[in-house]
């Protein structure tokens, strides 16, 4: 049922472990901007995102609900129309070298990024049916307009939110995000997921075995260290999501 995707996704992946760079490079560059993106592109051209609904309907890149940790502003990023968000300082909270840095659109991150890039696409959203089916419908429209099919795949906590996913464009690779092992309960698999990305602290090699065995790849977030990398490759992972991609690129290159 899954072989035709997951060969797809094989594909993209490459031959791997995929140095996956999170919210662009948030451990060398204030996250989800485009100078993280750009930064982490030294390194590596995959790449995890966050994504949701401004007020004014564009899909921005931020991974909280709220601008107040990551910006000079407050309140909500679904009350904020985009050209007030573009407004806010989103890097100074990093470091002031990187004052100035605004709030992305994902079309703007799909468009600067070289056409080799590889986007996980995490989905952000409240639980609302009505925001729910905008977000979900809006990246479909993004998807299509891009042609992004063979060099993303989507990703959300909030699984029924991936599920409108598959409803609408069914060849769209996707994701299940889970906290820990026993998140996966004896339903995932009606969710037709491709891959499962859990917190690391999951991936045992009984685990990653286990969904191996049901044709789903294996890619944990968030690991930073040598330790961490190497149980996890171990283990038999297919990716690895951090937040210094360049030093897990120097740490692969090492292992050739």
């Amino acid at each position: 049922m899954f072989q035709p995707r997951i060969k797809r996704l094989k594909s993209i992946l490459g031959n791997g472990p995929a140095n996956i760079g999170h919210r662009g490079a948030l451990g060398l560059a204030p996250e989800n901007t485009l100078v993280s993106f750009l930064v982490g592109a030294e390194s590596t051209s995959f790449f995890e995102l966050d994504t949701m609904l401004c007020a004014s309907g564009e899909l921005v890149v931020i991974h909280d609900f709220t601008v107040d940790r990551t910006t000079d502003g407050e309140g909500k990023v679904s009350e904020y129309k985009y050209r007030d968000l573009a407004e806010l300082d989103a890097g100074s909270f990093f470091d002031e070298a990187f004052e100035g840095e605004q709030i992305p659109t994902l079309s703007q991150i799909i468009q600067t990024l070289p056409e080799t890039t590889v986007f996980d696409i995490e989905m952000k959203s409240e639980g609302n049916p009505e925001e729910r089916k905008a977000l979900a419908l809006a990246l479909v429209k993004l998807i299509r307009k891009y042609k992004l099919t063979n060099r993303i795949w989507v990703s959300s906590f909030d699984w029924d939110l991936v599920d409108l996913i598959r409803q609408e464009e069914p060849e769209v690779l996707r994701g299940l995000l889970i906290e820990k092992g026993d998140s996966l309960n004896k339903n995932y698999m009606d969710y037709e997921p491709d891959l499962i990305l859990p917190h690391l602290s999951a991936c045992s090699k009984d685990f990653v075995e286990g969904l191996k065995e049901k044709s789903l790849l294996v890619i944990p977030y968030t690991t930073n260290t040598e330790e961490e990398w190497k149980e996890l490759l171990n283990a038999g992972v297919a990716g690895l999501i951090t937040d210094f991609p360049d030093q897990l690129a120097s740490y692969l290159e090492s292992k050739k």
